[in-house]
């Protein structure tokens, strides 16, 4: 499970240390693709490909399907660690996200997502508001008790 906070500067590459944990629970690399919220999200292979799978039974018949295909698989990058466990994020998925310099790594259960420092920013203090929060996810049953 990916989860916490870690922020990383880009190389003069385009280069992002990930951290060992997360290459631990990927270990032959990643799938990097646009997000829905100015940000990337990166997968697994294994899961990456279940939602491939799960794309290729949409019908191409319909334009919403096919919108989707073309935003995920247009969008996205096959990366692999090098020996300093950073992955290379192309230029046109460093653009989409804002993503210039300072890189937020955030664990979000079964994938994580890069974000801009100033784009997760705006976003964690949204996640923060209290009186919104307050009845925000009340029709969600996170309760720790199994049915």
């Amino acid at each position: 499970m990916f989860f916490g906070q870690f922020e990383h500067n880009l190389d003069a590459k385009g280069r992002l240390t990930i951290p060992a944990n997360f290459r631990e629970q990927a270990l032959d690399g990643l799938y990097v693709t646009e997000g829905f919220e100015a940000n990337l999200v990166a997968y697994s292979k294994r899961d990456f490909e279940q939602i491939a799978t799960n794309l290729s039974k949409l019908s191409i018949t319909n334009a919403e399907s096919r919108a989707l295909r073309r935003k995920i698989f247009s969008n996205s990058a096959n990366v692999t660690y090098d020996t300093a466990g950073r992955i290379l994020i192309p230029a046109n998925l460093r653009a989409v996200a804002g993503i210039e310099d300072s890189v937020v790594v955030v664990g979000v259960g079964d994938y994580f997502e890069l974000w801009s420092a100033k784009t997760w920013a705006e976003q964690n203090a949204a996640l923060n508001e209290s009186g919104m929060n307050s009845s925000r996810w009340e029709a969600f049953d996170i309760s720790t008790r199994g049915e």
